[in-house]
């Protein structure tokens, strides 16, 4: 039931509505419509674009939005914890549920417009990219629930554009597009983020080329997010704080 509030409440909200929804699903009608009315449309680049479209609604919606509502909401689900047997960690896996359902929506927008414009083809491998992204959405979730409990909502609201375009950026391979210094230092440090492998899948799934060893990839820097969480809970176990993550 709270997780469907949750949702409820988070659809009300114009600037999920406006900058994960509305902007990357326009900005993704507007490619695809640039590039037919040019005559330069290919089916790759429309798969490409979507996997961007994705990350950007994504990034926004898990890194700024999420982060603002745990910067929010943290006090009262701690004193929760420590008032009613609604634990931390419970909290936790109901907003990571909330996130879950919310990034497949922004994604499941983006394909149903790619599909209506005839510039996607519903097949295995778009199921496939669905599922990597809503496992990319959980990873940048984690993210966003990390500065939400570190960060106050001042300093998320100041930092909002700039995270939302600095995790979006982090998560579009620029190399399809760009070449030069500037952009081959940011593959190196894209290198560390799982956006930089999904791209390589969904390149490999338009030329039907075997992407395991991408995928592989993909998994590995995905699971990196759970370092933080292990070093907080390790820190935590060792210097107990009343009304923590871990606390159950």
């Amino acid at each position: 039931m709270m997780i469907w509030l949750d949702i409820k409440e988070t659809c009300r909200n114009k600037r999920f509505l406006l900058f994960t929804l509305i902007f990357p699903l326009a900005w993704y009608v507007m490619m695809i419509s640039m590039a037919k009315a040019s005559g330069f449309f290919t089916t790759a680049n429309a798969y490409l674009w979507l996997s961007a479209a994705c990350a950007i609604g994504i990034a926004g919606n898990a890194v700024v939005t999420f982060s603002k509502k745990i910067s929010h909401t943290r006090k009262f689900y701690q004193l929760q914890n420590l008032t009613s047997e609604y634990s931390m960690r419970h909290w936790l896996i109901d907003q990571m549920s909330v996130q879950v359902i919310l990034n497949f929506v922004i994604c499941f927008v983006i394909v149903m417009a790619g599909l209506l414009m005839q510039s996607l083809v519903f097949n295995l491998n778009l199921v496939l990219m669905l599922g990597l992204f809503s496992l990319m959405g959980i990873y940048l979730s984690a993210i966003g629930f990390l500065l939400g409990i570190f960060l106050d909502s001042r300093t998320l609201d100041a930092l909002g554009m700039p995270l939302s375009m600095g995790f979006g950026m982090l998560m579009i391979r620029l190399d399809t597009w760009l070449s030069g210094t500037v952009v081959e230092i940011i593959t190196v440090i894209q290198k560390f983020f799982p956006g930089y492998y999904l791209f390589d899948i969904v390149q490999k799934m338009i030329l039907n080329q075997n992407f395991n060893h991408a995928l592989l990839r993909f998994g590995l820097s995905s699971l990196m997010i759970v370092i933080p969480f292990v070093i907080i809970g390790i820190v935590q176990h060792q210097s107990p704080v009343s009304g923590g993550i871990t606390n159950d």
